[in-house]
């Protein structure tokens, strides 16, 4: 993982994005976002060899938005340690061209490398409720 930082919106163009929604007291979305080869990887790593998927199919698809789900669970545990409980919503997997993205709340980018050179985009948004 590189170094966070903010952005005032998302501009990349991306093949495949989970969101997920949370509520509480920080409320928002976490968005992974990703080309389709690097999709793919992560799902095969994910399947461990049990089967090969060459295209975002529906195997795909819950696979990556149940890579959100964990990822962001444990984000909203660690949240807790320092106080903001939050609720996370179930994931959502868009595929296509997304464009933008622009928010009220502050957009915190997190660049990560999952497999080699392959790139994915963390986005944290968020807005205090209180």
């Amino acid at each position: 993982m590189q170094k966070p930082y903010v952005v005032k919106e998302i501009e990349k163009h991306y093949d495949v994005i989970t969101n997920i929604g949370f509520t509480g007291e920080l409320e928002g979305n976490i968005l992974y976002s990703f080309s389709e080869n690097v999709a793919k990887d992560i799902v095969n790593n994910m399947m461990d060899g049990i089967m090969k998927i060459d295209e975002i199919n529906d195997m795909a698809i819950s696979a990556i938005g149940e890579l959100g789900n964990m990822v962001s669970g444990s984000i909203g545990t660690n949240l807790e340690k320092y106080g903001y409980n939050i609720i996370v919503t179930p994931p959502s997997v868009f595929t296509g061209k997304i464009v933008k993205v622009n928010s009220k709340g502050v957009i915190i980018e997190f660049p990560v490398y999952v497999s080699g050179d392959n790139e994915m985009d963390l986005y944290f948004i968020y807005r205090e409720t209180n």
